[in-house]
């Protein structure tokens, strides 16, 4: 099927294949042939190596005995690097992708040449129905308890450890130890460490490993053992028994700082408690309706989404945000100070696991683009200075050099799109029928 696709397609040379594909009818002359074929010649010349011959000094016909095949596939890569370019320019079709090659003729010496290049496009998204749609969300409360786990949260940030020669481990103390063991008689991934931090009580270490280690002082060598939980998460030691022995290097003690007017002017400008409670309530509460927001952004696309199921994706978009979420593995595993090797990854599991939501979100990602332009939304530079600023803000970095980064990594593009993608999902949000729930119960 021939056909104009838009103003400056030029039809005799554009096949629509499909929404997303366009396939290209590129002639190349003679002339242009036999141009490729001596450029081609020369460049394998350049290379050839034969006994009784310099590199680059092999008589073109003896190139051509020996090496006439791939003379002709180079002539021919270069024929189509070389038409390809002003045929795209000529056709007026944008690719998101290289092209493909097929329908390619006898190519020849001395004669024209034609080829078809397929290449994907943005398709024309139309989305239907976006508003009214149906959407929950909970009701925000801050709690007493909320202010006060988060208060308590603070006063441990602002403890203080004093030396304690003669302390020993037990309730308010903090200890420094070396511990080397195994489970059922054999050492596990985690089964020794060097400069162990016992932070007792805070039940960062298993309950029947610091049951016994109690009482120790610095200086201080003692052998333990004890029977892992039958229902440990891991498996491979659940239920055996751990011997393991200890050696302490250093005992602290935790000066706690009181809950009171004092501690509330260290924190800032703070006249009293109260004045910090009333800020901690602001805050919790602040981030709740972020959070609820963000989640109410997700089931709206989602719900645009499964309306659109039969939207055509374009390879080359689900492929950028497959590298998205590879880059956001490497992302999560240095900041939990981990090394990240994409060598270690299998490619085909990859996207076999990750194919769908990949699609899912680069479909999300059109419609929201195409909503966006229906209703003429942007972003101002001052909504990007806003967003930049409060990156810096709550990375605690200085707002130069955050600029600085996203320049370096040319990551403002990006950044423009993520905020007018959150924009336009707002808009979305604020035609739709909304119920409100109550809370749910978290299970302790």
């Amino acid at each position: 099927m021939k056909e104009k696709t838009d103003k400056t397609d030029k039809p005799e040379m554009v096949e629509v294949i499909d929404s997303i594909r366009r396939s290209l009818a590129i002639h190349v002359s003679a002339a242009a042939v036999d141009k490729a074929f001596g450029e081609a010649l020369e460049k394998v010349g350049q290379e050839a190596k034969l006994p009784g011959f310099r590199k680059g000094k092999v008589p073109e016909s003896v190139v051509m005995q020996k090496f006439g095949h791939e003379v002709e596939a180079e002539a021919l890569q270069i024929a189509i690097r070389s038409s390809y370019p002003d045929a795209l320019k000529e056709s007026g079709v944008i690719p998101l992708s290289d092209p493909r090659v097929e329908g390619a003729g006898k190519f020849e010496k001395g004669k024209p040449f034609e080829y078809k290049a397929v290449v994907e496009i943005y398709p024309d998204v139309k989305v239907k129905k976006y508003d009214g749609l149906s959407l929950t969300t909970e009701k925000i409360e801050v709690t007493d308890e909320d202010v006060e786990a988060e208060l308590r949260g603070l006063q441990r940030q602002m403890t203080q450890l004093e030396p304690n020669p003669s302390g020993a481990i037990g309730e308010g103390m903090v200890a420094m130890i070396d511990f080397k063991g195994t489970a059922g008689g054999k050492v596990f991934e985690g089964s020794q460490a060097e400069n162990y931090v016992v932070d007792f009580g805070a039940g960062h270490l298993l309950e029947q490993f610091e049951s016994q280690i109690v009482g120790m002082k610095a200086g201080e060598e003692r052998n333990i053992s004890f029977h892992y939980p039958t229902d440990f998460f891991r498996r491979e030691i659940a239920g055996k028994k751990g011997e393991f022995n200890v050696k302490v290097k250093e005992v602290r003690r935790k000066v706690v700082p009181k809950l009171d007017d004092d501690f509330a002017k260290e924190l800032g400008d703070h006249k009293t408690l109260g004045d910090v409670r009333v800020e901690i309530k602001r805050r919790i509460a602040e981030y709740r309706e972020g959070m609820a927001q963000a989640a109410l952004r997700e089931q709206a696309i989602r719900a645009i989404i499964s309306e659109h199921k039969d939207l055509a994706v374009p390879t080359a978009l689900i492929d950028a945000e497959l590298g998205n979420m590879l880059e956001q593995l490497k992302r999560n595993a240095q900041s939990r100070g981990q090394k990240f090797d994409a060598s270690k990854i299998d490619s085909r599991e990859f996207v076999k696991h990750n194919i769908k939501e990949a699609t899912d979100r680069a479909r999300g990602y059109m419609l929201t683009r195409a909503i966006s332009e229906a209703e003429k939304l942007s972003v101002s530079e001052e909504e990007m200075e806003e967003r930049i600023k409060r990156m810096a803000s709550d990375s605690r970095n200085q707002l130069a050099k955050v600029k600085e980064y996203l320049n370096k990594n040319n990551m403002i593009e990006s950044l423009r799109s993520q905020i007018l993608f959150e924009k336009t999902l707002d808009l979305v949000v604020s035609k739709a029928k909304i119920k409100t729930e109550k809370p749910k119960k978290e299970k302790k």
